[in-house]
């Protein structure tokens, strides 16, 4: 679970969904065992989205540039986040933050996103219709990480219906 950064929201969600239980502790051992399998298959997320993480931390917690590549110095020997591992990226996102205490990724990219649907006028018609056609999908709360953070850049790519900037 901490190397999907799962949050005690989503392993509830997911519990509940697929075994209808609130909690870890009430799970039997075979739907225990069932759900460590579960969890092993899924791909570790994207780097990018680690890094975007951590940098979200770092703004919130008013990290300077120099500080970062002190810090990065001393703990990894390395100066830039680009140049850590996956192991160390998620051991310095787990050093920076509380989750509770920030806004989630997933929280920015859908704040984000409705900012940029608003900028080009969108309606709702017009986002399920994209939506659908791009990702298979209804709604936006349906994307992953990695599609919401696509479905954001495709809108900054996208000109102002008013000023075609």
């Amino acid at each position: 679970m901490q190397r999907l950064d799962w949050t005690t929201e989503h392993i509830g969600e997911h519990l509940k969904k697929n075994y209808e239980k609130r909690s870890l502790t009430l799970l039997t051992e075979v739907e225990l065992l069932d759900f460590l399998h579960y969890l092993v298959s899924q791909p570790t997320p994207p780097l990018e989205i680690l890094i975007a993480k951590i940098n979200v931390e770092m703004q919130r917690l008013g990290w300077t540039t120099e500080q970062i590549r002190e810090h990065l110095k001393g703990r990894y020997g390395e100066r830039s986040l680009t140049l850590l591992t996956e192991l160390e990226l998620l051991d310095f996102l787990q050093y920076l933050a509380p989750q509770s205490a920030s806004p989630t990724l997933y929280e920015i990219l859908i704040a984000k996103i409705n900012v940029e649907m608003q900028r080009l006028d969108w309606t709702t018609e017009h986002i399920r219709e994209h939506l659908k056609k791009t990702y298979e999908k209804r709604s936006r709360t349906l994307l992953t990480e990695v599609e919401l953070l696509d479905f954001l850049q495709y809108l900054e790519s996208q000109s102002d219906p008013l000023t075609g900037f």
